[in-house]
């Protein structure tokens, strides 16, 4: 029997605690186990048996049907965890048409809404779990799958391509707006689809070059205020300096200080990681092993999907980070019977496509779009 995903927690308050809300989470409402430091050692598994524990973990997450009702939210992360040929379906109909062409011809869901712009395309803000959560989210998780920028969509009748949320990415980034801009999915946008030795004129007159938004970028706060404990924030950084380095770019300047907060961060989640695997449960900021699976499946999740993404080749084999990809397969697959959260379900599952498709090569019913751009020694950058 397929599951549904959640939407949205029972408790406010529990969306809360596992979606990727800035600034710390509140306790969940209701009855749950908080004890800490009780965890115990998983059994260590061969990596063929890793392998397979991997694979049926992503089985299981694409067997949860997402619904024509489900909000943008929740679709647009299914997209990110399973991929461009993820489907919706109608709950009356049984209906399934695949969620990005839906999308992208003008198809109606709760939370969605294009908004052109003086320079192309933007995506609307909130509300709030329902909605797009940050500045240029969609676009950029979409990037991360392939997305070409002549993709065409619709919107209020008019038809714009992909290139149209790139070009406004671009051009409303700053480093002096006030309110400040979350640029942690913009600067994936730019090197994505600019380079990393790019300099530009924004909307507001404002001369930019790539290196001005990246330092942006790595002065804000990893570990207090930021989005997921700052994991979007390193996954964002980590993207750009290998896709800097994969075009010829120099480890100098801003690069020196990013490939230090990155290797910083990856000795600080090694640091922090329970004895059953798992990473801690208040992300990068200090030990945490608070038993709710739900709390731990979007912990560890998405302090893995930017793990896949930063290590070498030699460290993605080493029991600390076998144990981790373990650890989160049996939480998915313990979680079978129960709803999770779209945010830390679908982040994880991202995170196990990356790290299958680095270690074992991408899986049968990986899509060939997934990209996960990597320094030149650590092998070639995937294909589209």
């Amino acid at each position: 029997m397929r599951i549904r995903t959640l939407l949205w927690a029972p408790a406010a308050a529990l969306a809360l605690a596992v979606a990727c809300a800035p600034g710390d989470p509140p306790k969940p409402d209701g009855p749950v186990d908080t004890k800490s430091g009780d965890d115990k050692p998983v059994k260590p598994v061969s990596p063929d048996q890793l392998a397979e524990r991997v694979k049926l973990a992503l089985k299981q997450v694409r067997q949860r049907d997402l619904l024509t009702t489900n909000s943008f939210w929740t679709v647009f992360h299914g997209i990110l965890g399973m991929g461009p040929g993820t489907e919706l379906v109608n709950p009356d109909t049984r209906e399934r048409v695949n969620a990005l062409d839906y999308i992208s011809k003008g198809g109606a869901i709760r939370g969605l809404e294009f908004l052109p712009s003086q320079h192309g395309l933007d995506v609307r803000l909130g509300p709030q779990f329902v909605g797009q959560g940050h500045q240029d989210q969609y676009v950029s998780e979409m990037a991360q799958w392939g997305m070409e920028p002549s993709r065409k969509f619709v919107v209020n009748g008019k038809e714009y391509t992909f290139e149209d949320f790139i070009r406004h990415s671009q051009m409303r980034a700053s480093v002096k707006a006030q309110p400040k801009q979350e640029l942690s999915w913009a600067i994936i946008m730019v090197a994505q689809f600019r380079g990393t030795d790019v300099s530009w004129e924004n909307e507001k007159g404002e001369k930019l070059h790539f290196d001005d938004v990246v330092r942006y970028e790595l002065n804000e706060p990893i570990e207090e205020n930021a989005a997921c404990g700052g994991t979007h924030r390193l996954f964002g950084l980590t993207w750009a300096y290998h896709l800097h380095l994969k075009g010829g770019g120099k480890k100098t300047g801003v690069w020196v200080d990013v490939a230090r907060k990155i290797e910083d961060y990856k000795l600080k989640a090694r640091a922090l990681q329970n004895s059953d695997g798992s990473f801690s449960t208040r992300y990068l900021a200090g030990p945490g092993n608070v038993q709710d699976v739900q709390l731990r499946i979007g912990t560890t999740g998405h302090v893995l999907e930017w793990l896949a993404l930063a290590l070498t080749d030699a460290e993605l084999r080493q029991p600390w980070v076998q144990s981790a990809v373990n650890a989160l397969a049996i939480m998915i697959l313990d979680s079978q019977s129960i709803p999770v959260e779209s945010g830390a379900l679908y982040h994880a599952a991202h995170g196990l496509h990356i790290y299958h498709a680095r270690v074992w090569g991408p899986s049968p019913d990986t899509p060939k779009t997934l990209l996960y751009p990597l320094p030149p020694a650590a092998g070639p950058m995937t294909k589209r």
